[in-house]
């Protein structure tokens, strides 16, 4: 089963990834070097795998980000750095653990509709008497996607993890 997933998530992940290289006829900017995302704050809800040990379970998370550099690191592209926290609960085995994270995003914005990012930072769960009592807490890398449809809806967000495999939407303003 766990295999179906990763091959799954594999070929969505691929399949966005390889859509991103066709340009919209509206595109009147050049890739990677328009302005940035002019949100100072993104709120938005993830769902999907969360893995705590070796088990599998079903995770929704509430997320909530601050851009701290609005230009980025990198001056000849299009990129920015946010401050961001999960959090939400993973049912597994009948029971539930809640899980967090505290990261840095960096996003790469390929134009209006499209962008990439990675995250660094801490992430861990907490435990409860049917799960032996646990608080954990670990180093936390990931990557994802934002796809944005139209400025004044959500977007689609896409993130992968050591810990996670999530699907949801996410606001900006």
């Amino acid at each position: 089963m766990r295999k179906f997933i990763a091959q799954i998530a594999g070929g969505l992940f691929l399949s966005i990834a390889l859509s991103a290289n066709f340009a919209s006829a509206e595109e009147a900017e050049e890739n990677w070097k328009g302005a940035s995302d002019p949100a100072q704050f993104h709120l938005g809800a993830l769902t999907g795998l969360g893995i705590l040990d070796s088990s599998a379970g079903f995770e929704v998370l509430g997320t909530l980000s601050r851009k701290i550099v609005p230009q980025g690191f990198v001056p000849d592209i299009s990129n920015s750095v946010s401050i961001e926290i999960q959090a939400g609960p993973i049912f597994i085995h009948s029971t539930t653990a809640f899980s967090y994270s505290a990261h840095l995003r960096w996003d790469f914005r390929k134009d209006a509709a499209w962008t990439f990012y990675s995250v660094a930072g801490l992430g861990g769960s907490i435990t409860g008497e049917s799960l032996d009592n646990r608080f954990l807490l670990f180093p936390r890398f990931g990557a994802g996607v934002i796809r944005t449809f139209n400025e004044n809806a959500p977007s689609i967000r896409f993130e992968v993890s050591h810990e996670r495999l999530s699907l949801g939407a996410i606001w900006g303003f």
